[in-house]
């Protein structure tokens, strides 16, 4: 059996959606731990610029963006189904309000008291790839930030008095994508404490308590955050990015048949595109469409270092460029 390969870091928000994925679904997976900031060699030959966190790595097929690799783990295992049938667009709703507006407002308060634990020169990094992690933004926009989190968090704790998950039952791809801003909430008292007894760096710890209070605050929202991340850390097991990029040399795509889509407008197999993300992140990846469908792209490439590649993409928030 093909391995499945996560790259990815571990204070990276969205590789938490996924990770809770593969712990809920009891999927074995292998670790790569890709850096922080550019540059990132072991990683660009696999997806020819995209440098945003997580990318899922099977054989010679390389899925960006967790609204793909999520719904490739589904097809991979549909039990337990993470996206319900029933209520898929709700679902999807939700993952793109929480991956988008609710991550947006936590990271501002988070990143302002991580400060003096992150890596040097991580802000710098940030800003070229959106000019809202600029350090003097981040920190004129914390205090309306974690008002607007507050009320998010409200929504939340109202949605999850008298049920366990989200959207009923059973955990879905929603409670995953609102499940890692919540944890990063979390995370920043973590670090801070775990950080400040190494360091003697202690100036973040008292606002990080008071961030993570704020989930103890709303008791639903408390017990559910419990209930997730009672899944444990999963089936996981560390792999070197030089053995990633070597499976990757020794495959081929697997993934890349299928019909061409109505709804691929004036793209067609054959075409050269370039596809960005059109929210923060300005680098490329270029290839050969291979594949379409009205919710997902599909481009062959090739590098030097693993020969021939097939990139997945959502096409919901990317630009997707004819040459």
């Amino acid at each position: 059996m093909v391995e499945i390969i996560l790259h990815h870091y571990p204070l990276s928000l969205f590789a938490e959606k996924i990770r809770r994925i593969f712990a809920y679904k009891k999927i074995a997976w292998r670790s790569v731990e890709q850096p922080m900031m550019a540059p990132k060699p072991d990683l660009t030959p696999l997806t020819g610029g995209y440098r945003r966190i997580p990318v899922l790595q099977i054989g010679a097929d390389i899925y960006c963006d967790t609204a793909c690799i999520a719904r490739r783990l589904e097809q991979l295992q549909p039990e337990p189904a993470c996206l319900p049938a029933d209520q898929a667009g709700l679902a999807a709703l939700i993952e793109d309000w929480a991956d988008h507006r609710f991550m947006s407002q936590v990271v501002p308060p988070v990143v302002v008291e991580l400060l003096p634990v992150l890596p040097p020169g991580i802000l710098i990094d940030r800003a070229a790839m959106s000019p809202a992690m600029n350090e003097d933004v981040l920190r004129r926009a914390a205090p309306h930030a974690l008002g607007q989190a507050r009320l998010s968090l409200d929504r939340l704790e109202s949605q999850l008095r008298g049920r366990p998950f989200l959207l009923g039952d059973a955990f879905s791809i929603a409670d995953a994508a609102c499940f890692h801003p919540v944890w990063f909430l979390k995370k920043s008292v973590r670090t801070s404490v775990r950080t400040s007894v190494r360091t003697s760096v202690r100036t973040s710890v008292g606002m990080s308590a008071r961030l993570s209070a704020e989930i103890e605050a709303r008791p639903a929202l408390a017990a559910w955050f419990a209930r997730v991340e009672g899944f444990g850390p999963g089936d996981v097991r560390p792999m070197t990015a030089a053995e990633a990029l070597a499976i990757a040399r020794a495959s081929e795509p697997a993934d890349v048949a299928g019909e061409e889509s109505a709804a691929a407008e004036d793209l067609r197999p054959g075409d050269t595109v370039t596809i960005t993300a059109d929210d923060y992140g300005p680098e490329e990846s270029r290839g050969v469409v291979a594949r379409l469908s009205a919710s997902e792209i599909t481009v062959r490439r090739r590098d030097p270092a693993v020969g021939e590649i097939a990139l997945h993409f959502p096409r919901a928030g990317y630009r997707i460029r004819k040459h």
